[in-house]
């Protein structure tokens, strides 16, 4: 009888430490949002440690996001400060995101409504479209004192988002 090679146990080889800081810094330096020169990367135990000072919220999350597709996301440890951090009471940094947004004159930011809190800023209301959505948020993440942002934004035009390209 002839044994079933899908029932025999598969066995993973567990990466070494200089292999995921390989991995770390090549997913870097793909992403032409993110500055390697300004990030020190290094890994421990399995842990991948992010460490430098980036120039905005956005790179740090594009950062994360990119060593996110080549490592565990539970294995990174952030330690990544920002440049241009500027201190703002909630209600300045409200309006230095929704000033950013009308400075825009290609989008619409009427029907959008910006909240901040201790250097979140939560972004509601509706966008025309999924480019706009993106366009608003983008913003967001751009402005100094922003630390993370959610979007909660509808999209007036129901019709999917076209696929992200495949590169």
């Amino acid at each position: 009888m002839a044994r079933d090679q899908s029932l025999e146990p598969t066995f993973v080889r567990r990466l070494g430490d200089s292999e995921l800081q390989e991995l770390a810094v090549n997913a870097l330096r793909a992403d032409s949002r993110v500055d390697i020169h300004e990030i020190d990367v290094w890994a421990e135990n399995g842990i991948v440690f992010l460490h430098g000072i980036v120039d905005s919220a956005a790179e740090k999350r594009a950062a994360l996001e990119a060593v996110a597709t080549v490592v565990d996301p539970d294995a990174i440890e952030d330690r990544l400060s920002l440049r241009n951090y500027v201190e703002r009471t909630d209600e300045q940094l409200g309006a230095a995101v929704r000033q950013a947004m009308i400075r825009d004159t290609a989008l619409d930011a009427r029907a959008v409504n910006v909240h901040a809190r201790d250097g979140m800023v939560i972004l509601k209301g509706r966008a025309i479209n999924h480019a706009q959505k993106t366009a608003l948020e983008n913003i967001a993440w751009w402005t100094p004192g922003v630390t993370d942002v959610i979007d909660q934004m509808q999209v007036e035009d129901a019709s999917e988002p076209p696929d992200e390209p495949d590169y």
